[in-house]
């Protein structure tokens, strides 16, 4: 009986170890905690490239940011992900690349006094402002990532 015992256990630890290869996470991942709840800096923009950049205390947030004209409620996410930083249109849409990727989000309008910014290359300042400062955006922008596949 003491046989079968240590056979039985044996098995066990050799499956056991089979099933956690199959869960590990493949090499260069990272592990990221983006939590909405905290403000971040706006680390700066480039209107020319159309990146921005945004610290936490747990790193920092970049991605690019759009013109165009699709949904136009701040958070809601484009039905056009197709959009290029080289677009044109009345509202601006950021999209993160960095820690993680997200669909374009609605960051604001720009034109026709809907909004804050008065021309397109001010857009890429507003996702950096945006997602340091504005708590709805950030749930968006992080929770839309969470989305993609």
């Amino acid at each position: 009986k003491m046989q079968k015992l240590w056979f039985g256990l044996f098995g066990i630890i050799i499956t056991t170890g089979a099933i956690a290869a199959d869960l590990c996470i493949k090499n260069d991942a990272m592990v990221v905690a983006m939590n909405p709840m905290y403000n971040g800096t706006a680390n700066g923009s480039d209107s020319v490239n159309k990146t921005w950049s945004t610290g936490f205390s747990y790193g920092t947030i970049s991605g690019i940011a759009a013109c165009a004209d699709d949904c136009n409620t701040m958070g809601c996410v484009a039905t056009n992900q197709n959009m290029t930083v080289y677009g044109n249109g009345s509202y601006c849409y950021c999209k993160m690349l960095k820690p993680a990727l997200s669909p374009w989000i609605h960051s604001g309008g720009y034109r026709y006094g809907s909004g804050v910014y008065n021309s397109c290359y001010q857009c890429v300042a507003g996702c950096a402002i945006n997602v340091a400062t504005v708590l709805d955006f950030r749930r968006a922008l992080f929770h839309s990532a969470n989305e993609l596949d």
